[in-house]
């Protein structure tokens, strides 16, 4: 069991912690609804110290086919995502950012499940260097639709990023415009002992830290898939209906999925909306019924705070794309009204 090097500070906060991916992590600090609306209304900070993080060296070319989407030319600070390593059945090993560094090196933020499959899926398909960083580093995302009036305004386009810059007086190893929860804001990795001064001014400047549970209810209601749940070596991204490939340039993979072009695809993911007052939250697998037909399974569900009501996600037969349509999800016995929807939930 890893343990995130903020915990100290966290349970200082209150935390409540659980185990995610093999981590003991913030799971809330008392109310996900609150830390959600806090995201979508004024500003929060999650620590995500346990996504991998891995240092990439060695030849562009054999980089490029490893990744789905392309580098080309893209400039150092710059990022490429959200991308994928493949299997050569054109399925996900994992869903990636990638942060170019320069012509011969990259870091990869990895799913936490994956850090170590993604190392040895690199370095068995390459003649790439691979540096774990994901212990010598916190992460932290600052996130919120009024995050500039809490924090300092940086001065970096969105999907970029800056080494070795100070944010809000302190030293950090990187800072990117980015996040996952369909809000502008900051990622940032730094030590440790320099991202708890960082939490602490943050909390002193009125914002929230937010836990595990906040981040997945944002992310579903976005329509951002979690491998594991949404996404896997099962899945294509054609099935996921996530664009994270470039088709002009070759990668490990590409004949699988312009084959899969072709001749379509069996099952489709899309998003689920239940009628409000509904509290019920489907299971992963719940089936997603039309009539008396099973049409597909449930992967993803949660309460959204910001609709109130019960969303999720799933795969549907492709036959049965029947977008707006009110299908039913069985939950323990009981078929509950769901409406088939298209992302984001918001």
């Amino acid at each position: 069991m890893f343990s995130t090097r903020l915990r100290n500070l966290e349970e200082e906060m209150g935390a409540d912690f659980g185990v995610f991916a093999g981590w003991s992590m913030p799971m809330s600090y008392g109310s996900y609804l609150d830390e959600h609306m806090a995201v979508r209304s004024s500003a929060a900070f999650f620590d995500l110290s346990h996504m991998g993080r891995l240092m990439v060296t060695g030849k562009k070319e054999e980089f490029e086919y490893l990744v789905a989407k392309a580098i080309g030319s893209t400039e150092a600070g710059k990022m490429v995502g959200p991308t994928a390593f493949l299997t050569d059945k054109g399925t996900f090993v994992d869903d990636v950012m990638i942060y170019v560094l320069g012509e011969s090196s990259w870091l990869v933020v990895t799913n936490a499940v994956n850090r170590e499959k993604v190392a040895s899926w690199i370095k068995r398909n390459s003649g790439l260097e691979v540096e774990d960083l994901t212990m010598e580093y916190a992460m932290v995302a600052v996130q919120g639709r009024r995050v500039w009036e809490f924090t300092d305004k940086v001065e970096i386009e969105p999907l970029s990023f800056k080494k070795g810059i100070k944010y809000m007086g302190i030293e950090t190893f990187l800072l990117s415009r980015s996040g996952w929860t369909g809000e502008d804001g900051v990622e940032i990795w730094a030590r440790p002992e320099e991202m708890e001064l960082l939490l602490r001014k943050l909390r002193t400047n009125g914002i929230k830290p937010a836990g595990l549970i906040a981040r997945d209810s944002l992310r579903q209601e976005m329509g951002f898939v979690l491998y594991g749940e949404d996404i896997d070596e099962t899945v294509n991204p054609l099935e996921a209906r996530y664009w994270v490939f470039s088709l002009e340039k070759e990668f490990l993979g590409r004949n699988a999925l312009v084959q899969a072009l072709r001749t379509g695809v069996t099952k489709i993911r899309v998003g689920l909306k239940l009628k409000k007052g509904e509290r019920v939250i489907p299971r992963r697998d719940s089936k997603i019924m039309v009539e008396d037909q099973e049409i597909g399974v449930v992967t993803s569900s949660t309460y959204s705070p910001y609709l109130t009501r019960v969303i999720g996600m799933g795969y549907v037969k492709s036959s049965h794309l029947f977008l707006g349509y009110s299908s039913k999800v069985e939950v323990r016995g009981r078929r509950i009204e769901a409406k088939l929807t298209d992302f984001p939930l918001v």
